[in-house]
């Protein structure tokens, strides 16, 4: 899985999650350093554990929420979004396609004749089965 959120300066950072366990926070000592006021030096973590992540809030003094919900400890899947203070962090399954990317794509499709409302309606559908939606 990946972690997706921006930086200060606009640009977006994706983290590859692996079997190593990840601490998040503002600190020095924490692995994914975000620039965050209101988050904590050592704010959560994040580890794999029975072929899953799971993230776990370090009695962080304004809390880790998963899709709005404050947590202790939570199942992370694709479409999650954790706040870390002012910080929004998204868990997709892989790593995003840049628009150049994207539209190419698109444009390859619409060649071989497939419209834009079928185009659509495929995407629609693969986010309900992703949970996304």
């Amino acid at each position: 899985m990946i972690l997706r959120y921006g930086l200060p300066d606009g640009k977006e950072k994706e983290v590859k999650l692996s079997q190593k366990a990840i601490t998040i926070g503002r600190g020095a000592d924490a692995d994914l350093q975000i620039t965050d006021k209101l988050a904590s030096r050592l704010h959560c973590g994040i580890s794999y554990w029975d072929e899953a992540y799971f993230i776990r809030d370090f009695n962080s003094r304004n809390g880790t929420l998963v899709n709005g919900q404050p947590i202790k400890v939570s199942r992370l899947k694709p479409g999650d979004r954790i706040q870390v203070g002012d910080t929004i962090l998204s868990v997709t399954a892989g790593p995003s396609k840049g628009p150049a990317t994207v539209m190419r794509e698109l444009k390859d499709e619409m060649a071989k004749g497939k419209g834009y409302h079928t185009i659509m309606r495929e995407i629609i559908r693969d986010e309900e089965k992703t949970g996304n939606t």
